[in-house]
């Protein structure tokens, strides 16, 4: 099935698999579901994380607005007990985006042997990091590491040689741009859009892109839930991230005021930061505070 409200648009078949277009181009392509629990995996590529049936309903978000939702519901047997696990692909009537969300079930999921922190032990949504074809120049760039990102930020081509993410517990949101429009068109960012602290992205050595939580978790509570969305824009890289940090405010209720009126953020810190002028130099003759 197709489903769009605007240009970026989400295909589903019947076996769960699902496609992210934009105008007709494939963008996005999809690769496993999976939950590591238990100290071992649990996959939909391999059948032991089963899909049992896709679902269809609709909603509406107070902030963001209505939304098609779309389940794919996967069977998780362990000893002998059966928990649904659910992984919701929202397609929203805003056309800003499709974001994906993840029910782990109505059981704790717990391991005794974690995985590292730079790794998820659940993975939806995941995609390929490939060129789809030779006509496919798209590029991308990504914050990582220490100083909100700045140390190990970097960029490249969208392909199966590229390492996007070279720390999982480090990474930032990913944007993809199509270089043939110079970073002015088309463009996706890909974040998570709730349990900002617990999940990350992740990359295989396969080059597929996974979302989840981190891998150094022992235990998921019963009935946890985390997202993430892939956000679009038409009018280019700048434009696309200011639009993106809009929308992840008004999902919670936030707005600029506080920075806005913050006179450590506005002048004090603007002037005297670590790299600033008045951090190596004071004025004449006198200390930091009078300067």
């Amino acid at each position: 099935e197709c489903w769009s409200w605007g240009n970026i648009n989400v295909v589903i078949d019947d076996k769960g698999g699902y496609n992210i277009t934009i105008g007709r181009r494939i963008w996005l392509r999809s690769s496993r579901t999976a939950i590591y629990v238990d100290n071992q995996w649990y996959s939909s590529d391999d059948n032991t994380l089963p899909l049992t049936d896709i679902s269809y309903t609709s909603g509406f978000d107070p902030n963001l607005g209505d939304y098609r939702d779309f389940q794919l519901n996967y069977d998780l047997v362990r000893d002998g007990i059966r928990t649904k696990i659910v992984g919701h692909i929202r397609d929203w009537y805003r056309a800003f985006g499709i974001s994906f969300h993840l029910d782990t079930g109505d059981r704790p999921l717990t391991n005794t042997v974690p995985l590292d922190m730079d790794h998820v032990r659940t993975v939806f949504p995941s995609f390929h990091i490939e060129q789809i074809d030779q006509n496919d120049q798209r590029g991308y760039f990504t914050f990582e590491g220490e100083m909100s990102g700045d140390d190990d930020k970097h960029a490249g081509w969208w392909n199966s040689s590229s390492k996007v993410i070279r720390s999982g517990i480090q990474s930032c949101p990913v944007v993809l741009f199509n270089l043939t429009q110079q970073g002015e068109g088309d463009m996706l960012v890909l974040s998570p859009f709730s349990q900002f602290m617990a999940t990350s992205l992740s990359q295989t050595n396969s080059n597929i892109l996974e979302f989840g939580v981190m891998g150094s978790m022992l235990s998921i509570p019963a009935n946890y839930t985390h997202s993430m969305v892939v956000f679009y824009a038409l009018n280019g890289i700048n434009e696309g991230i200011r639009e993106w940090g809009k929308i992840m405010q008004n999902e919670y209720n936030r707005t600029n005021r506080h920075r806005l009126s913050d006179v450590t953020i506005n002048y004090l810190g603007y002037y005297t930061d670590n790299g600033a002028y008045y951090y190596y130099n004071t004025e004449k003759g006198v200390n930091y505070e009078e300067t």
